[in-house]
């Protein structure tokens, strides 16, 4: 039905900005259109980012993540939201984000959804193990954060309910170790990466 890719060349990057843009601004309306006058939803962060994308057989752009990594400039949500818990603990060398986890409504029904982020989730694990990442941050709507918990994505709340993006969200938090316990299937992509350092 469709296949996870990681965009490297320009122009799927530039397919994923501009789905990006149709989701964020024209159909969720969190986003303005008129920001985006050449339709790429784009912003300071993604230059430090690995964008992933689920493509159909004949190339389009179902649904999307990002993970920002090594960013010079940090992260959105530490940069734009109130944290309240400690995270003082917290190696900055191995901090992420992931953002702009977008799925395309046609494919929002409970199995595409569930089939469509296990299999980006799978990847972003891949790439969190690949660059070291143990902590990755994320700005959550209610609803998406219970769905992402429900999905075997277990973020954890680390303050109020506030203002981000032009929605109601919370700050949030995942521990990749948390992640790799609630997808025991991981265990064979971290034995694979051990084995390929062995080497």
């Amino acid at each position: 039905m469709f296949k996870i890719v990681e965009a490297k060349d320009v122009e799927l990057i530039k397919k994923i900005y501009r789905f990006r843009c149709a989701i964020a601004c024209d159909e969720l309306k969190i986003l303005k259109r008129e920001d985006f006058p050449d339709g790429l939803e784009t912003d300071e962060y993604d230059n430090f980012s690995t964008h992933l994308a689920a493509l159909t057989k004949v190339g389009e752009v179902i649904a999307c993540l990002r993970l920002i990594h090594d960013s010079p400039i940090g992260y959105p949500t530490k940069n734009e939201m109130k944290i309240e818990k400690d995270l003082s603990f917290i190696d900055p060398n191995r901090e992420g984000e992931i953002s702009r986890i977008f799925i395309h409504n046609r494919y929002r029904d409970m199995r595409s959804t569930k089939l469509i982020i296990h299999s980006l989730k799978r990847e972003v694990f891949k790439k969190m193990i690949e660059l070291n990442i143990e902590y990755s941050y994320g700005a959550l709507e209610k609803p998406f954060f219970r769905l992402l918990r429900i999905l075997k994505m277990p973020y954890e709340i680390i303050g109020t309910e506030q203002i981000h993006g032009g929605r109601m969200r919370y700050p949030s938090i995942l521990y990749t170790n948390k992640l790799l316990e609630e997808n025991k299937d991981f265990y064979e992509i971290l034995m694979d990466v051990k084995c390929l350092e062995e080497l």
